[in-house]
């Protein structure tokens, strides 16, 4: 039986409607596979980072301790409204946790404008395939909508933790993988849904 799966964290869905089917479903679904379902309230704006980690699937199930070697090499990153934090063509370099303000994931049309497909807020992540140095090339942008605050985790931020701390980077890896497989199944039926009836 399949359960019906909720989005904390996208705050909206901007997918215009599509003319041949007249419903933005399919892309929809292919938007919301972007993003990893987080749990858990926004945080206060001075809220410690070990207790904002807490509230992140990917940390879900992680000690404080183990929290606070997470925060140690987590980079938090300050963005202006209406500057991007990543742009479509172009290699991810880091997996990325919405900390404060709101941003917008775009997408260029084949005119060339941005369509906008969503907008996150805390505790969303994106570009997870980055931080194990995937070498994938993004099909989104994603800019500020006000100020931003953003946690950025890379691959070489990962490797140290795998260095020095391999439990809790197993525990990392584990969920890393757990949101990837999520992902791929929502993209593989949205894909599914998104295909014309074939008469045989």
């Amino acid at each position: 039986m399949k359960t019906k799966l909720t989005f904390p964290g996208l705050k909206e869905l901007l997918l215009p409607l599509r003319p041949n089917t007249g419903s933005a479903d399919d892309a929809a679904l292919r938007a919301r596979a972007l993003f990893q379902p987080p749990k858990g309230a926004m945080t206060q704006r001075h809220g410690s980072l070990v207790d904002f980690l807490r509230q992140v699937s990917l940390f879900e199930g992680l000690g404080h301790r183990e929290l606070v070697h997470v925060a140690r090499i987590i980079h938090e990153r300050e963005y202006a409204d209406g500057e991007y934090v990543c742009e479509e063509g172009k290699p991810a370099a880091a997996l990325f946790v919405v900390r404060r303000g709101l941003v917008e994931v775009v997408r260029r049309g084949a005119d060339g404008q941005e369509v906008p497909l969503a907008v996150l807020e805390p505790p969303a992540s994106f570009e997870e395939a980055a931080a194990i140095g995937a070498g994938v090339t993004r099909w989104f942008s994603v800019r500020a909508r006000g100020p931003v605050s953003l946690l950025a985790l890379g691959k070489s931020d990962l490797d140290t933790l795998i260095l020095n701390f391999p439990v809790v980077a197993n525990k990392v890896l584990i969920h890393l993988a757990e949101i990837m497989a999520i992902r791929l199944q929502m993209l593989i039926d949205a894909e599914g849904l998104g295909e014309p009836e074939r008469t045989p």
